[in-house]
């Protein structure tokens, strides 16, 4: 028998071949119809709505430049990519190459997504030959893994899409247990590119491998195998990390960014499958009694989420009640065939990690929780589930005219059950959204200059906020994906600096608002009336009234209009600070919410809302009050001041406030440069005057520490649970 994978392909090709030819054009068809679908149009992409939408503007970005920056978003603070990590460059520079003849982010993703068919047939043949399985019973396998459920309901998520990996990482795991260990060789290089198939799919490969090398272990010790299996696994961590340096490289001034890719351990819990998901019909099944039978189930079972996109099909679900009958089997002492065993193995160890309550959850606990989506692994379940399964089949099958029979009825019904029917109108629902969009921002950029900026309304954050109204997370993203030289507002990264000021100016009335629209160069104003209550209609003619003019461009379908600004600024460079675009704006926002020009001998006066500017970040602090901010334990044990630049060498720490209850009369401690100031609190108010000379040149952070935080609930003086210390009036930093 034949394992190498490679030998196989090439030799064989006069079958995968029109086999990779046929899958892209049945899928073509299962998309678009008969007759359309035999000739895709590039014009449109294959989704346009929810996420489909930021994959989309990754995909746009990485064919103008790449995905970290694009001075076309967040403007004019850019759009710095770098808080949110992935490990997809093999499928973005496929995608940028596909997209470099000018045909556009919808020409990209639509070859993208038709050609992962091809290279997914490909793959999973040549993994399904190489472990023995008859040619005709390889094509049908092939078939069946390409046609997945999973393939068309992820399509929203296009990376998730071209899961060529998976049976590669089948085919390496299953030679690592069938033959002898071997020395690394240069085309074992590939190995790193399946690290830049996502960071789920280099995980849950890694799974695979790990697994088949213990059952090699079990049958005996073998340094060799633990070495192999150690040089693949790095090499695939390799690419991994060579996806997600640029991210772990960012040094941003203000820290990790605490918005954005933050997951909680609890969500893998959520995102797991379960097993009746698995063997459950699809959603728009063909037979209309099934999809009713999945609709109920979800509409009455919980956590039901993305992980509704698990199930494998009738065949695969078939496949794993063997896996499941062939460990039974082995326990109660059976004789079965070392690769069967080998994959229902896997596939108990896949399903045991991707169910609701698993050892995912169990890691998301103890190890990391940035992988949730655990349900994900149920495409690694099919392949398993399909080969193991095929390969049992083959072994009760006489005679090669029953093998062809069984493969072709097993094809046919598999896809019929896997597939849903052509859905006319959804497609249409689709392809006018993205005609509406085009020919609006199409000619919004007709009617200004090139390079213009476009002010987006109402305030949408970026990425991951839940809808607004009717306006879907991502539904400002057509601004940008339909213009080729205007700048738009919306997408810079959530939590920072462009993010930040405007959340802060949505807040502000609107003629504030058109003031700093025009201090900073914008031309226009695009408003969706998707996201107001009223449908827009106050937002509309407030400005229609300060203009004194009605929006110059209305979409289609009047819920998109643009007002056209005059007398603006400039549109500002690329690269200018951000510090120095707020002051051009005359607004000054930071992590704390509005700034304030002031001197460090002015102080902070926290009887006021706004942070002076020289402050970059406040701990330990509670909400602000008219009449100060209390220190709170329950934040932080102390509370920490820490400034944008260095600290004199030479002044004078000025604070006033006044203590609560027990801390009357007992000593705070002040910690500046790795020195402990320790002075009585001794009346109410309190004022300190702390003398410093500081030791070192760079000193930014200032410590204070109360003596006895106590809460006016436990002091039975209120149900006010917070642990207060000191209520903070004014610090200043006098130089000497």
């Amino acid at each position: 028998m034949n394992t190498s994978m490679s030998a196989i392909l090439r030799a064989e090709w006069r079958w995968w071949l029109p086999g990779a030819a046929l899958s892209m054009l049945l899928a073509s068809v299962l998309l678009s119809g008969w007759p359309a679908g035999l000739l895709p149009g590039l014009g449109v992409p294959l989704d346009y709505h929810h996420d489909s939408l930021s994959h989309a503007w990754l995909v746009q970005r990485a064919i103008e430049g790449w995905i970290f920056d694009n001075p076309r978003s967040g403007y004019p603070f850019g759009s710095n990519f770098l808080d949110y990590p992935g490990a997809d460059g093999a499928s973005l520079v496929l995608l940028k190459l596909l997209g470099l003849p000018g045909w556009g982010f919808q020409a990209a993703m639509t070859l993208y997504f038709l050609g992962g068919f091809g290279a997914i047939f490909a793959a999973a043949y040549g993994a399904m030959r190489a472990q023995g399985l008859a040619r005709p019973l390889a094509l049908s396998a092939a078939l069946l893994f390409n046609f997945a459920p999973f393939h068309f309901q992820r399509a929203e998520h296009i990376f998730l899409t071209f899961y060529v990996a998976v049976p590669l990482f089948f085919h390496v795991a299953m030679q690592l247990w069938r033959q002898p260990p071997r020395a690394l060789r240069w085309r074992d290089a590939g190995l790193v590119a399946l690290g830049s198939t996502g960071v789920y799919y280099a995980f849950f490969g890694l799974l695979v491998v790990a697994t088949a090398a213990l059952a090699r272990l079990v049958r005996g010790w073998d340094g060799a195998v633990v070495r192999r299996t150690l040089a693949v696994m790095s090499l695939v961590l390799a690419g991994v990390l060579v996806n997600v340096a640029p991210n772990l490289a960012q040094r941003h001034p203000d820290g990790p960014n605490m918005e954005v890719a933050q997951r909680g351990a609890h969500e893998a819990e959520l995102l797991g499958f379960k097993f009746a998901q698995l063997v459950m019909p699809r959603i728009d099944h063909r037979i209309e009694r099934w999809n009713q039978y999945a609709l109920d189930y979800y509409k009455q079972f919980p956590l039901s989420n993305e992980n509704v996109t698990s199930n494998l099909g009738a065949v695969a679900s078939a496949g794993l009640a063997i896996m499941l009958c062939a460990v039974f089997a082995a326990l109660a002492g059976r004789k079965v065939a070392p690769p069967v065993a080998l994959l229902a193995l896997v596939v108990l160890m896949l399903f045991m990690f991707g169910t609701a309550g698993g050892f995912g959850s169990l890691f998301s606990q103890i190890v990391s929780a940035s992988l949730r989506g655990w349900n994900r692994i149920s495409i690694f379940i099919a392949f398993g589930a399909l080969l193991g399964g095929f390969l049992v089949l083959q072994g009760w099958i006489r005679g090669r005219g029953a093998v062809v029979a069984v493969a072709i009825v097993l094809a046919v019904a598999g896809l019929l059950d896997q597939t849903a029917a052509p859905s006319a109108p959804h497609r249409a629902a689709g392809q006018r959204a993205f005609a509406l969009d085009r020919d609006f921002v199409g000619a919004i950029e007709k009617s200004l200059p090139a390079g213009s900026a476009v002010y987006q309304l109402p305030y949408m954050g970026f990425p991951e906020v839940g809808p607004r109204e009717r306006m879907e997370a991502y539904d400002h993203m057509a601004g940008f994906l339909h213009s080729r030289t205007l700048r738009w507002n919306y997408a810079g990264m959530k939590g920072r600096e462009g993010d930040l000021f405007y959340r802060a100016l949505a807040q502000e009335p609107m003629a504030r608002q058109l003031d700093v629209m025009r201090r900073l160069g914008f031309a226009g104003i695009y408003l969706d009336r998707g996201g107001y209550a009223d449908h827009g209609q106050a937002a509309v003619a407030e400005l229609t009234a300060l203009l004194g003019a009605a929006p110059s461009l209305v979409r289609a379908d009047g819920e998109v209009v643009f007002f056209r600004l005059h007398g603006t600024a400039a549109p500002l460079p690329e690269g200018t600070a951000a510090l120095d675009l707020m002051r051009k704006a005359g607004y000054l926002v930071g992590p704390m919410g509005k700034l304030i020009d002031a001197s460090l001998a002015d102080g902070i006066d926290f009887t006021r809302p706004e942070v002076p500017l020289f402050v970059r970040k406040l701990q330990g602090l509670s909400v602000p009050e008219p009449s100060g901010r209390w220190s709170d334990a329950n934040v932080a044990r102390t509370v920490t001041v820490t400034f944008r630049e260095a600290l004199p060498r030479r002044f004078v720490l000025k604070l006033s406030g006044r203590p609560f209850g027990p801390n009357l009369g007992k000593n705070i401690t002040i910690r500046i440069d790795g020195r402990s100031y320790t002075r009585p609190i001794d009346a109410d108010p309190f004022m300190l005057n702390l003398p410093v000379e500081l030791a070192s040149g760079d000193v930014r952070d200032i410590d204070i520490a109360l003596p006895q935080p106590a809460s006016p609930h436990e002091l039975g003086l209120g149900e006010d649970r917070r642990r207060l210390g000191l209520l903070f009036e004014r610090l200043s930093v006098a130089s000497e």
